[in-house]
């Protein structure tokens, strides 16, 4: 199928008509092309992490039960040693040959002094480069004092989705999280909200200190929110389970509401009170155990409507 370059301005009837390349993903389903971030504790593994996946992505070994097509990677690693990097990659290869098609760096310009043109200059001299690693982003930063925050994490941010844009690559930016906890994890990634307002997709590693397990949050504009569980060996994490946005909010329904809808689904119709169901039992010992607020909150929700069933997935329009 032959792809058409579009112009600035085209009217809607006709990008529906113009055939476009599909996205490109460097870890279908988890990792396009664009600007990503990953952001994690200080100390919790990230570059472990982040050298793995670029060894495997250079090497076209899967990925979290993901087939990788292999590219060329570009790690800027910019808080390590070419010492910690060779001990570390032995480490992971653990006897393997280790990939041609990792290029590996310690020393980089920062964004607007140099940056975008040595990036540039290695897409140029290195073939089929499809992911570009800067860890950290703080290395590449410059506080010019002009403007607020938000304005220049935009800016900086900005100029390095342009770059991946215009060669149809990912940079991932390695960064931290702030100490402060929030109701939205991603409301923790260090800085403003310009920051994740650019990247086309976003990570979030949560894990506690010295826990083999950890969870990474993903969202993004080509991909739908999911969550990764995974387990820590050998400092290569792998894959333990892995639920969708949708799939986390029905497990955190009670199991008690969930019998109470099947219930009303199985009569046809029927409206009363919570003291009126023939599960008395178990609505007072829900009353009196209730995990937290959420539960309350979803409880009452429930039991103060009339129950009465709908076409849909959920068995309740309530829950």
């Amino acid at each position: 199928m032959t792809f058409t370059k579009l112009p600035k301005a085209i009217s809607a009837e006709e990008l529906l008509s113009t055939p476009l390349p599909p996205v490109k993903w460097i870890i279908p389903g988890l990792l396009p092309a664009g600007l990503a971030l990953f952001a994690g504790p200080s100390k919790a593994g990230k570059s472990w992490l982040t050298l793995w996946l670029c060894l495997q992505i250079a090497q076209g070994n899967p990925v979290w039960n993901r087939e990788i097509e292999p590219r060329t990677v570009i790690y800027f690693s910019l808080e390590d040693t070419f010492n910690r990097l060779q001990n570390r990659i032995f480490q992971l290869i653990d006897g393997g040959d280790a990939p041609e098609r990792l290029i590996l760096q310690t020393e980089c310009l920062s964004i607007g002094q140099g940056l975008e043109e040595q990036v540039e200059s290695l897409i140029h001299t290195y073939c089929d480069v499809g992911l570009i690693v800067i860890d950290t982003l703080q290395k590449v930063r410059v506080s010019d004092g002009n403007g607020g925050i938000y304005a220049n994490d935009y800016k900086e941010a900005g100029a390095l989705k342009n770059l991946a844009d215009k060669y149809g690559i990912c940079i991932l930016l390695i960064h931290h999280l702030r100490k402060q906890s929030a109701a939205d994890p991603f409301d923790q990634i260090s800085g403003s909200t310009g920051l994740m307002g650019v990247a086309d997709t976003s990570w979030v590693m949560q894990r506690k200190r010295m826990s083999q397990t950890a969870d990474i949050l993903l969202t993004g504009r080509d991909m739908d929110d999911r969550t990764l569980h995974l387990r820590e060996e050998n400092c290569i994490w792998t894959l333990e389970d892995e639920e969708t946005a949708e799939e986390r909010e029905i497990k955190a329904v009670p199991d008690y509401l969930w019998k109470a809808a099947k219930y009303i689904e199985s009569v046809g119709n029927w409206q009363g009170t919570a003291s009126e169901l023939p599960y008395p039992s178990m609505w007072e010992k829900a009353r009196q155990g209730l995990p937290n607020r959420r539960c309350r909150k979803q409880s009452r929700s429930f039991w103060s409507r009339k129950a009465k069933p709908r076409m849909g997935n959920r068995p309740c329009g309530s829950l």
